[in-house]
C-alpha cells in the first residue's frame, strides 16, 4: 500500500523541523535528557506565552508602534515654545556693522561722530551672548492636522500589533498539534508493531516446524519491516516537533519537555459564509490597522491642500554684547510674525502626491477585503470537508481494528496467512492515522476561521487551550 500523507500544513512543519535538526547548533552542550517523568509538561498556553515574548515579528511590531509614538510627540511638540541659548562672535570693520555693534556694547562716545571714524572706523569685535524663543500662535490647524494624523498612525501600529499576536498564536497551535499528531501516531505505529512482532514469533516458530509457507513468512517480514520504518520516521517526527517548537519559543532546541492534552475528538459548530465575513470585516485588526492609516492619510492631505493658509508665530530675545568680555550692554526684543505663501513651486506636488498615496491605500484596503472573502471561503469549504470526512474516517477506523481482530482469529485458525494478517494490521494503521490527521485538520482548519475572522484573540487562544486539554 503507498505510504501515508499528511495534511499540506503539517508536511510544511515536518520539512521545516528536518531542516532545522540538520543544522549545527552553536549553544552549551545538553544535559542528558530527562526520564519522561522528570520532563516539565507545557500546555498550549505556556508555549504561546513563550512565542509571544520570543517572536521576531511581533517584536518588530513593537518597534513600529514605539516609533509611531515617536512621531506623534514630535507632532505635539511644535505646540510648545523652543527657547535657544545662543553665543555669536563677530569682527568687521564695515562701518555700520562697528555702528551697531558699539551702540549693543554701550560703548559710543562724542569721538565716534567724527567723520573719520564714521566713514574708516576701526575694527570691531563684538561676542553675544543670548537666549532666543519662540512658540507657534495659529498656523490654521496645520500643526493639529498632524497631530491628528500622527494619533491615527499610533492607533494603526498598535493594531497591526495585536493582529501579529494572533499570527503567533496561529503559529504556535500549527506547531503545537503537529507534535500531538507525531505522538499520537508514534503511540499507534508502535502498538501495531508490537503486535506484528508477536504475529512474526509465531509465524517464525511455525514456519521452522513447516506448518507455513515460506512464502507467506517472507512476505509477512516485508511487510513488518515497513511497518517498523514508520516507528522510526513517526519517532524523528515527534522528535523534530518538539525541536520545532523549542525554536518558536526561543529555547535551545534539545529542550526536553512534554506536550499536555491531545487532538480533541470532534470539530465545533461552524457559522454561515455571511456570519464570518460580518465579524471579519468588523474584527480584523489588520483591516482595521489600514482603516486607520487611511484617515491618517486623509488628514495629510486636507493638511497640504491647505498649507498655503497663513501661520503666526511669537518670539522673544534677551542680548548680551560685549568686546572685551567683561563690560557691555544688554538688550531684548519681543514681537509677533505672519507668513503666507502666496508663489510655493511644491504646493502642487505636495498635496497631489499625498492624494494619490491615498487613493493607493484605499485600493489595497479593497484588495485586503478580497482577500479576507476569498481565503474565508476556501477556509470554510475546507472546514466543512473535514467535518464531512471525519465521521466516515473514524468509522473505517473502527472498522479497520475489528478487521484485524477478526484476521488474527482467522490467522489463528489457519484460514488466513500472516501476510493477511500484517497486511490488515497495516491497513488499521493507515486507516486509524488518516483519521488523526483529520483530527488535527478539524483543529486547525477552526483555528485559522477563527484567525481569518480576526477572533483568534487571548479569549479564543484560551478556548483552543481548554479543548486541547481535555
Amino acid at each position: 500500500m503507498p505510504p501515508m500523507r499528511l495534511p499540506k500544513s503539517f508536511s510544511v512543519i515536518l520539512a521545516l523541523a528536518l531542516l532545522v535538526s540538520q543544522q549545527p547548533v552553536f549553544a552549551r552542550e545538553p544535559a542528558a535528557p530527562a526520564s519522561a517523568s522528570e520532563r516539565p509538561v507545557w500546555t498550549f498556553l505556556d508555549c504561546y506565552e513563550k512565542v509571544l515574548r520570543h517572536y521576531p515579528a511581533l517584536r518588530k511590531r513593537y518597534e513600529q508602534l514605539e516609533r509611531a509614538k515617536a512621531g506623534r510627540n514630535l507632532a505635539i511638540a511644535d505646540l510648545f515654545p523652543k527657547v535657544r541659548g545662543v553665543f555669536e562672535m563677530q569682527t568687521s570693520d564695515d562701518p555700520v556693522s562697528v555702528f551697531g555693534n558699539l551702540l549693543r556694547q554701550e560703548s559710543f562716545t562724542e569721538n565716534n561722530f567724527a567723520l573719520n571714524a564714521l566713514n574708516t572706523p576701526r575694527h570691531r569685535t563684538n561676542y553675544r551672548f543670548g537666549i532666543e524663543g519662540d512658540v507657534l500662535l495659529f498656523d490654521s490647524f496645520d500643526t493639529i492636522s498632524k497631530i491628528r494624523s500622527a494619533r491615527r498612525l499610533v492607533k494603526s501600529a498598535d493594531l497591526q500589533a495585536d493582529f501579529t499576536e494572533m499570527e503567533a498564536g496561529l503559529v504556535t497551535l500549527e506547531s503545537y498539534l503537529g507534535i500531538l499528531l507525531a505522538q499520537g501516531l508514534y503511540g499507534i505505529a508502535a502498538e501495531v508493531k508490537e503486535s506484528a512482532d508477536r504475529d512474526l514469533k509465531q509465524a517464525r516458530d511455525l514456519n521452522e516446524k513447516g506448518l507455513i509457507l515460506g512464502a507467506d513468512f517472507y512476505a509477512a517480514k516485508v511487510i513488518a519491516a515497513g511497518i517498523h520504518r514508520e516507528v522510526n520516521r513517526l519517532g524523528a517526527l515527534r522528535s523534530t516537533s518538539y525541536k520545532l517548537m523549542n525554536i518558536l519559543m526561543g529555547e535551545d532546541a534539545e529542550t526536553a519537555w512534554e506536550a499536555a492534552g491531545k487532538l480533541p475528538g470532534s470539530g465545533r459548530d461552524k457559522n454561515e459564509l455571511e456570519a464570518w465575513l460580518a465579524q471579519a470585516y468588523r474584527g480584523r485588526k489588520d483591516l482595521a490597522a489600514l482603516d486607520q492609516k487611511l484617515d491618517s492619510l486623509r488628514i495629510e492631505t486636507l493638511r497640504q491642500k491647505t498649507s498655503f493658509l497663513p501661520k503666526f508665530y511669537g518670539f522673544a530675545s534677551l542680548d548680551e554684547n560685549s568686546h572685551d568680555w567683561h563690560t557691555g550692554g544688554q538688550s531684548f526684543m519681543l514681537g509677533f510674525k505672519g507668513t503666507m505663501d502666496f508663489l510655493d513651486p511644491s504646493y502642487p506636488g505636495r498635496w497631489k502626491a499625498s492624494e494619490a498615496k491615498y487613493r493607493e491605500l484605499k485600493a489595497e484596503r479593497e484588495m485586503l477585503r478580497d482577500e479576507i472573502a476569498k481565503t474565508l471561503i476556501q477556509e470554510l469549504a475546507r472546514y466543512e470537508t473535514v467535518m464531512l470526512d471525519a465521521p466516515v474516517m473514524k468509522s473505517a477506523s473502527g472498522d479497520a481494528k475489528q478487521a484485524a481482530e477478526l484476521t488474527a482469529k482467522l490467522y489463528q485458525e489457519g484460514r488466513k496467512s500472516i501476510a493477511d494478517l500484517l497486511e490488515m494490521r497495516r491497513g488499521y494503521f493507515e486507516t486509524t492515522a488518516g483519521y488523526e490527521n483529520l483530527l488535527l485538520a478539524l483543529e486547525l482548519e477552526y483555528a485559522r476561521l477563527l484567525f481569518l475572522s480576526g477572533q483568534l484573540t487571548d479569549d479564543g487562544i484560551r478556548q483552543v487551550n481548554e479543548r486541547l486539554k481535555k
